[in-house]
Order: C-alpha cells, then structure tokens, then sequence
C-alpha cells in the first residue's frame, strides 16, 4: 500500500501540535509496512522542513511547493496564497496518483482546491479528509470573521470540500456534531482523537524536572499554568479576570507560556491591571513537553465561546498523561465540557470567571484534590488518547479504504 499524504500549509514550518502529531503518525505508518509519498510546502525562510528520521526510511519519498512566508494576520493574502499551493499541489497529484492507492489530505483553510484536484485524479481510489479545525467555524468563533456575508460564501465552499472527499476524520465528538448539522452523512464520519506519544511524554517528578529548574519554581506556590498558542480561539480575558480576582493570593502564580497573536495585547492589558501574578514565558522544545506540564499545579485552558466542536485543545491528552488536573472554560454541556468534569478536573462555562475562581481556590486549598484528579484523567485518557490505540484506527481505516477500491 502507497499513501499519498497531502499535507496543510503551514504543516512543517514549526513545532506545532499538528507537526508533532502527524509526524508521529507518519512515522507509524511507514513503521507498518506502508509507503508514503509526502506532498508538502516549503516556505521561504525555514531551512529544514523534513525531519531526517522520515528524510532517511526508505519507505519515505516527498515533494514540496516552495512557497511565501504570510502574515498570519494577513487573511486574504493567506488564502490566495493557498489557493496557489492548492494548485501547484493538484499538478503533483495528477504526476504520482498512479502510484498511490489512498490519498490523506489535511484539513486548512482553502483545502477545498486540493480535495477538487485530487477528486479530479483520484479516480476510484479513496480520500481521506483530515479535519483538525473546522473551517470557518472557528475563525468565526474566535471573532476573525464577524462579516455575515464572507460567513456565508465559506460554509457554502466548506459544504462542497465535505462533498468531494469519500471519509472525514473528527478529532472528538463535539467536532463530529458540527459536522453533522452542517450536512454530512454521519455514515462518512469517523472519530479519531488527536493523542499524546505513550512512548514518550509522561509524568516528570519535580526534582528531576528541568523545567522547575530553569526557572526556580518553589514547590510552596501553587502555579496555574496554561502551555500553548495564544491565539485567537485563547480566552486571555478570562485569565485576566480570574487572575484580577486572586490577585492578594500571593501564592497563586498564572504562569503564561508561549507565543501567538494575541500575546502582546495579554501582556499590555496584563501590565495595565497591574496583574504581577501573570508570569510569561517563552515557549519551550518540543522534548521539554513532559517536564512543563509536569511542572504545573493544574492547567488552565481559557477557550473563547463557540470555539469547541470546531477545534479542540491538542493539550487535553499530554496534561492527563503527565497526571496533571485541568480547568477549562469552555461551552457547557459540551462533550468535552463533560469530559473533564468527570475524569480530568473542572470544567466552567466560558462567562463564568467567578466558578473559576473558586475551582481555582478549592484545588489550592485541598492539593490532594489535584492529585486526585491527575491520576483518573490519567486512567482514562491512556487508552483513548494514546498514540497506540489511535494509530491503530488510523491504520485500520487505511486498509478499509483501500480493500474497498
């Protein structure tokens, strides 16, 4: 089996939480016997976009689109930019379809002019669309696309991409209802959550954290963390308030790690509240993941309303299995919402600042409770967000499709 793996835009231009998942899962794949012919994008400026580990298996071929570095606030720059990788990526397809059984595609933006070229070429053999965030659902969300009119004309071009790719890959249940109530057939939908690598992130003590060391962090503080991109779908205002309202409690510290577009705003409003228990930092290698969730009390994920279903945290998993609690604001009644109330710690609504406030208090007051909450998150997500039990499915669905052609 040959598989042709389609890959987003931006996919290899830094490690990210797609790069790390999908590098993992190419690395399975290939591990399984199956070949795999990468179609992706080098963008200017980035001098290495393969890793050697995939560059050296033999099972291992690419080509990549060289391509110009956007701004990520540059919307329509953006997308005809990736109308023009969609195109030069529909010249690959046609040039080394034959070759493939399956074609996988990752989900961006303007992923509806790749699926139309390999539909074009594909003939009778399947394709795999891949939807980590669902387009434009969660740029509408996270308040990017207020203007009805461009909200209208994108659904109706996204209704079309679910329409010419045979299977859809949702990465929770949430994201499976939304795609759903947007017109897909539920019998062409399959859940596949984005997991954590079982073989390597995992609980790290604090004495032997190096994370804990770099910064001197005192055991005696009681440090809120949230790890991650501060982006759009990131609720910075919700810390702001929680953070305001424990502000006499000196041994609380927000602890704000990374970057993203919204960090510089978080910072000055931060600085203008006089909010000196907000600690920023920068993000850290990718190896260091266990060590900086390990690091933490509990993990804030602050998420905007409406945000769930078209996108989903990638950090859920890695907290849980480094047996770390969560508090989440996040819309009620959600799947995920549920999740984490039952198994990984506490979950509020998204206007409701005061509820996290108190989760906050309760989990500091009684730290057991933490603990606690860390070691069921971590009994159920080792099974349903391990990187084993997930590829397994990926792989299963692989030959399903191609025993169907």
């Amino acid at each position: 089996m040959k598989l042709m793996y389609i890959a987003s835009l931006d996919f290899y231009t830094k490690p990210n939480p797609s790069y790390h998942l999908m590098t993992t899962m190419l690395e399975d794949v290939l591990n399984n016997g199956i070949e795999v012919l990468l179609l992706g994008c080098a963008e200017d400026g980035i001098s290495k976009h393969i890793p050697d580990f995939l560059e050296k298996h033999p099972l291992f071929t690419h080509h990549l689109v060289s391509s110009p570095k956007v701004a990520k606030a540059n919307f329509a720059r953006r997308y005809l930019n990736g109308i023009r990788y969609s195109n030069a990526i529909g010249k690959l397809i046609k040039k080394y379809i034959k070759e493939c059984d399956l074609i996988f595609v990752q989900s961006s933006p303007t992923v509806l002019y790749t699926l139309h070229y390999a539909r074009k070429y594909a003939g009778n053999k399947k394709i795999i669309y891949n939807v980590q965030d669902m387009f434009p659902g969660s740029s509408i969300a996270s308040g990017v696309m207020p203007q009805k009119w461009m909200q209208v004309i994108f659904y109706a071009l996204q209704k079309i991409a679910y329409k010419k790719s045979d299977i859809i890959t949702a990465i929770s249940e949430d994201m499976k209802d939304k795609l759903i109530e947007q017109g897909v057939s539920e019998d062409k939908i399959r859940v596949i959550l984005n997991w954590f690598d079982d073989s390597s992130v995992h609980e790290v003590s604090w004495s032997d954290n190096r994370f804990v060391r770099k910064y001197n962090m005192s055991p005696e503080k009681f440090y809120v963390q949230y790890a991650g991109t501060m982006g759009y779908v990131f609720d910075y205002e919700m810390v702001i308030n929680v953070a305001d309202k424990l502000k006499e409690h000196k041994d609380i510290v927000f602890q704000m790690i990374g970057e993203g577009s919204q960090k510089e705003l978080f910072i000055q409003t931060a600085k203008d509240r006089g909010l000196d228990n907000i600690v920023f930092l920068p993000l850290e290698q990718q190896e260091m993941v266990s060590d900086v969730y390990s690091a933490c009390s509990v993990c804030f994920i602050p998420l905007k309303k409406g945000v769930i279903g078209n996108s989903v945290p990638s950090k859920a998993g890695l907290l849980m299995a480094c047996k770390r609690a969560i508090i989440t604001s996040v819309d009620k009644n959600s799947d995920y919402y549920n999740m984490v109330n039952k198994y990984a710690g506490v979950a509020v609504a998204n206007d409701e600042p005061d509820d996290m406030v108190r989760a906050i208090l309760q989990m500091n007051n009684s730290r057991d409770v933490c603990i606690q909450y860390g070691k069921t998150g971590y009994e159920y997500a080792r099974e349903l967000y391990s990187r084993s039990n997930n590829m397994k499915k990926y792989l299963n669905l692989f030959k399903e499709c191609v025993a169907d052609t």
